[in-house]
């Protein structure tokens, strides 16, 4: 018997959970070339659902997936970005030689390189200088383009965690969209889990990227989904979970899809250890072993705040409702509007927070528990 429930790592589709109109509206913009921005909380399954619609793209569309979060510098971005776009856009097993006249074509200010490690899997390196001007950064910027003319196709890349551009270089954004405009075949994705640094780049009107891509929200998957993928999983490994047990893992997870799958798993090990889910303490038994195993790590967290932020964060996880009305601010004494607000800005910055339908809610449901406990 196998833990059916995938956490912690890019899903695939055996184990991916529904997003089929996320999926579909996606499709639909890299079929019509438009590039489109999107914003969900961490763990939230966005390079899942990209890679998943990347596997309905058609044949005349290529797709690069890249991720910023480890990117180190400007020079590490050109370098590893045209290892990924050279890796899914050229064939290997073709004559070295017209690769490498290709990649000349290509750049005509740097000098790529060809590498070879012992399994003879290739690699780029510019042999040159380190890629720090302008000039360089948009050949490399430009190089999916080059290729599209070349090639006569369509591409479409996704730069995962793109709020990094920041923290990489603070002129990249800059380079990126001076290049991205003229780009008449490329259309891009860029998704991002910091909601304030997100809609910085998107929505404020002093930003590059101001009104370029569209915005797409990602929801929670529909309870009801999440219901029945959770009963299905089980079945399909001949054991049972009764309603009741679903429900509770719905509730202490918000619908989160990562936490929904974690929760979905240390309830299967329980239930298949011989757990008693018909006992009332069955809920409190399993959640208190996942809370018990990260307090230290929300000690720690909840130690740096300061007095308003702890208050705000002790309310949230208590609401359901609005937390600037006058009710909700006598009742757990919290400070004005003005210095609410200040703080709750602070806590988005420190990704403890989102906002979602109006209202804000504690990002990681553990910790959401945790806080719930305290007295």
């Amino acid at each position: 018997m196998v833990n059916p429930f995938v956490f912690g790592k890019i899903v695939d589709s055996k184990n991916f959970c529904n997003r089929k109109k996320e999926i579909n509206e996606l499709d639909r913009n890299i079929r019509n070339g438009f590039s489109v921005w999107l914003f969900a909380p961490r763990r939230y399954g966005k390079s899942s659902l990209l890679k998943q619609t990347f596997r309905k793209s058609p044949a005349n569309i290529k797709t690069i997936y890249f991720d910023l979060y480890n990117i180190q510098s400007i020079d590490d971005f050109c370098v590893k970005y045209t290892n990924i776009i050279t890796k899914e856009l050229f064939n290997w097993k073709e004559d070295v030689k017209k690769i490498s006249k290709q990649l000349g074509n290509y750049f005509l200010k740097l000098q790529p390189q060809l590498n070879f490690d012992f399994n003879a899997n290739p690699s780029i390196s510019f042999t040159n200088k380190e890629i720090e001007n302008q000039t360089d950064i948009e050949e490399v910027l430009n190089l999916p383009q080059k290729i599209a003319d070349d090639r006569n196709i369509k591409i479409t890349v996704a730069f995962d965690e793109f709020q990094e551009i920041y923290r990489i270089d603070k002129f990249l954004i800059n380079w990126m969209r001076s290049s991205f405009q003229d780009q008449k075949d490329v259309s891009y994705i860029f998704s991002g889990s910091k909601q304030s640094l997100m809609l910085n780049i998107f929505s404020s009107i002093n930003s590059p990227f101001y009104e370029y891509a569209q915005k797409m929200n990602i929801s929670p998957i529909a309870r009801a989904e999440l219901f029945r993928f959770i009963k299905n999983k089980f079945e399909e490994q001949n054991l049972t979970i009764n309603s009741r047990t679903i429900d509770d893992i719905l509730n202490y997870s918000n619908c989160h899809p990562h936490f929904t799958q974690y929760f979905a798993s240390v309830v299967f090990e329980e239930i298949r250890n011989g757990g008693d889910e018909n006992n009332d303490e069955f809920k409190f038994k399993w959640m208190e072993k996942i809370i018990n195993s990260q307090s230290i790590i929300f000690q720690n967290i909840y130690d740096q705040l300061n007095k308003n932020q702890r208050k705000i964060l002790l309310a949230l996880s208590h609401l359901t409702e609005e937390i600037f009305s006058n009710a909700t601010r006598q009742k757990f004494k919290l400070p004005s509007s003005s210095t609410l607000s200040t703080n709750i800005k602070s806590l988005i910055q420190k990704n403890l927070i989102h906002k979602t339908d109006n209202l804000y809610i504690v990002s990681n449901p553990i910790f959401n528990n945790w806080l719930a406990k305290l007295k």
